[in-house]
């Protein structure tokens, strides 16, 4: 019963790929949704950051997705974007400079990516978790589309976790049982009887 939500999101992950090629730059991904967006040049940029100073390398650029009735959407939202600079205060900090349908990675490496970067279309936005192949096997950059959660959304699935977790495990009868399994293996055995 637990398997089946872990093998469907095992699943999705499968199939929300983000590939761009080390020659030309451009590529493709697609969502958690199944949506395919091409992306035609991912350019890297030197930016400062205005509180600390630090010069850092951004990767960024445009996506348009391969079908025509988002990609017009996506083309509606853009527009709007154009006129009025709002985003969807549900999805973004006041503070956010984000546009839609464009992609930015940012090297901030975690565990199993070296890069993490937004996106957000008429649908929805994502979180981009890419690793920098530099060139290996013909990509520049590889990884995972997933869906984007706000920070509370994290801290919660994060404490039910911890909470499952302190609920499955007993640390003392665990480490009790341990030391059981060490003792047995280190008793010496009795020596087989020939005549049984």
């Amino acid at each position: 019963m637990t398997a089946e939500p872990k093998a469907a999101e095992a699943q999705s992950q499968a199939n929300n790929g983000f590939f761009i090629n080390a020659g030309t730059h451009a590529g493709w991904f697609t969502t958690p949704d199944g949506d395919i967006y091409d992306i035609r040049k991912l350019e890297p940029r030197e930016v400062t950051d205005p509180r600390s100073g630090e010069v850092s390398t951004i990767w960024g650029g445009y996506a348009t997705a391969r079908n025509r009735d988002l990609a017009a959407r996506d083309a509606m939202l853009a527009d709007t974007f154009k006129r009025t600079g709002e985003r969807p205060p549900e999805m973004f900090a006041p503070e956010a400079r984000d546009i839609p349908l464009y992609i930015t990675l940012r090297n901030r490496p975690g565990k199993g990516f070296t890069d993490i970067g937004s996106f957000w279309n008429a649908k929805s936005r994502y979180t981009i978790l890419a690793r920098d192949l530099e060139g290996k096997g013909g990509l520049r950059f590889g990884g995972n589309v997933l869906a984007w959660k706000s920070r509370e959304a994290l801290d919660a699935e994060r404490a039910q976790r911890a909470e499952s977790a302190g609920d499955d495990v007993d640390g003392p009868a665990a480490r009790n049982n341990a030391r059981k399994r060490a003792r047995k293996l280190s008793e010496p055995k009795p020596p087989a009887n020939e005549n049984a």
